[in-house]
């Protein structure tokens, strides 16, 4: 019976000092939270809100993303001067830990192209930073975030191979005109006046590429050309 009523009384104690530490533990926690914005693992929700040439007003957006339960809030004024590069975005982005999540109302808040779309989901991935899009029912905190990043992943990569293909397909319609590809081409007169002071006047390559504004080496080329080359580049 004394050992009973001793666990007892004990088990009172180590109950009573519990609730005199408590207040303690959760100042030292709220303070820690203050400090490093996270408690027992909580990331940060920060909302995004960013007007258009067509919507004006942020303020729908931020109702949104204030019902959504975002911690904190950046929003941007649209300026038809702006850069491609979203810098005000990017500093967002700069102040957000591994784990935070990043909010918007619609993608297009994000950026004007897809290729800055693209650039900030990879920069997100990098960073370990979610992303969620109301509209697009977008949430990369679930099993379906990878997903979502292999496909803008693959999106960028698709977006490059079509600007390679369109700068590679008008750098050959430009050369098939004869507007780019190195120097212009030399026109059959300028070429024998070359072969000519060479040959004939004795000058050198150094004289000669000066006065006609052509490479020594490109000289040289139309110099060393054979008979049979020469007159087919006459004909």
């Amino acid at each position: 019976m004394l050992l009973f009523f001793s666990l007892f009384f004990f088990n009172r104690l180590n109950f009573y000092y519990f609730l005199c530490k408590l207040p303690y533990h959760l100042r030292n926690n709220y303070d820690t939270f203050n400090k490093k914005g996270k408690v027992g693992g909580f990331m940060k929700i920060i909302g995004y809100a960013r007007s258009t040439i067509t919507d004006n007003s942020t303020s729908e957006q931020l109702n949104k993303l204030e019902e959504f339960g975002c911690h904190e809030f950046f929003h941007e004024t649209f300026s038809v001067e702006e850069s491609e590069e979203n810098h005000s975005l990017e500093s967002v982005v700069a102040q957000m830990q591994p784990g935070d999540t990043l909010v918007v109302t619609e993608l297009h808040r994000l950026g004007k192209t897809t290729r800055q779309l693209t650039d900030l989901t990879d920069l997100l991935k990098q960073r370990e930073l979610h992303l969620v899009s109301l509209a697009e029912q977008i949430d990369t905190r679930g099993p379906m975030g990878q997903v979502y990043f292999n496909l803008m992943e693959g999106l960028a990569i698709m977006e490059r191979s079509l600007i390679k293909e369109r700068t590679l397909v008008g750098l050959n319609k430009a050369r098939k005109k004869g507007k780019i590809g190195g120097r212009p081409k030399i026109d059959p007169k300028t070429i024998k006046k070359i072969r000519q002071l060479y040959y004939e006047k004795k000058e050198t390559i150094q004289y000669i590429s000066e006065k006609y504004g052509v490479s020594v080496g490109t000289c040289y080329k139309y110099i060393k050309l054979s008979e049979e080359e020469w007159n087919k580049l006459r004909s």
